[in-house]
């Protein structure tokens, strides 16, 4: 009596070593401490640029008016710049949702930029252009710690959920 097995009989599916997504880019070897460092570099020049808008538009259009207006010019930058030099995207495959995403982060920056001019105006009904760049650039590193985290694990999630058998 012989047993014949066909290959649709012996399950493979857990032997086989799980395949990226089609969008998956390679992980890359101290991946995380790069787009640490490329997000820095970007932060610094975002928020120069942020402050330049800031301070050129507020004697026009006032404080609110100028920091919506400087946070949404460099979003777009910021979301940018840290797709290629942070994370190492370079392809044009999902550019405009990453930017999409990327104003909605803005939007939580600007949540917390507006509510923190809007708080030290409560307090201090006349501050100084100066107390009002230090809390705005207070309010923008505690964005800025939740931006990376929301472009590692939601917006770019790609770069590191790739299987790390293509990378080797």
């Amino acid at each position: 009596m012989a047993i014949h097995l066909s290959a649709d009989a012996v399950p493979t599916g857990s032997l086989r070593t799980p395949r990226p997504s089609r969008d998956s880019v390679p992980a890359r070897p101290g991946a995380v401490l790069q787009q640490v460092v490329g997000f820095l570099a970007v932060g610094v020049v975002c928020t120069v640029a942020s402050v330049a808008i800031y301070t050129l538009l507020r004697p026009v259009t006032g404080v609110q008016p100028a920091n919506s207006i400087s946070l949404i010019l460099t979003s777009i930058l910021n979301t940018e710049l840290n797709r290629r030099h942070s994370f190492g995207i370079r392809e044009r495959r999902n550019w405009i949702r990453d930017h999409r995403r990327g104003l909605w982060v803005m939007l939580l920056a600007l949540g917390l930029t507006s509510g923190s001019l809007w708080l030290l105006h409560a307090i201090a009904p006349e501050p100084s252009v100066a107390q009002e760049l230090v809390t705005i650039t207070v309010a923008n590193i505690l964005a800025a710690l939740t931006r990376f985290l929301l472009l590692r694990y939601w917006i770019f999630r790609r770069v590191h959920t790739a299987a790390p058998a293509e990378a080797a």
